[in-house]
């Protein structure tokens, strides 16, 4: 059932999110709105997705608050399809391939950090 049409839509519809939302948690609706309150971010201000997957999660925080997203993720493949997401949805992103140690950003460029269902181990 990974990936099928029939999943998402019950997944989608018992938290509450919208279609274009596909869930890669189990963060709902409300949590969603929670946490954008929580971040206390700001028009121009900058939310760092770390982990982001497909981007579904950091677009929608940006979105209702105005903020800049910056999306990074390990996965090459995760990192195309939030790029494609964010053209098909007419916005603006800039989705990166990194790791929540090494995502390539300058210390301080970050107003506000999401990470969402993702581990990491310690480097040895």
């Amino acid at each position: 059932m990974t990936g099928s049409s029939a999943k998402d839509e019950v997944q989608q519809r018992h938290l509450g999110l919208p279609s274009h939302l596909l869930s890669t948690s189990l963060l709902g609706w409300d949590g969603i709105a929670e946490t954008a309150l929580g971040l206390r971010l700001f028009p121009g201000g900058t939310l760092v997705d770390l982990a982001c997957g497909s981007g579904g999660y950091g677009q929608e925080i940006a979105a209702r608050t105005g903020a800049r997203l910056v999306g990074v993720d390990f996965s090459a493949e995760a990192v195309r399809q939030a790029r494609e997401r964010t053209r098909r949805l007419g916005a603006t992103a800039d989705f990166r391939i990194g790791d929540l140690a090494t995502t390539g950003l300058d210390a301080g460029s970050a107003d506000a950090v999401l990470c969402v269902d993702a581990i990491t181990s310690p480097r040895s």
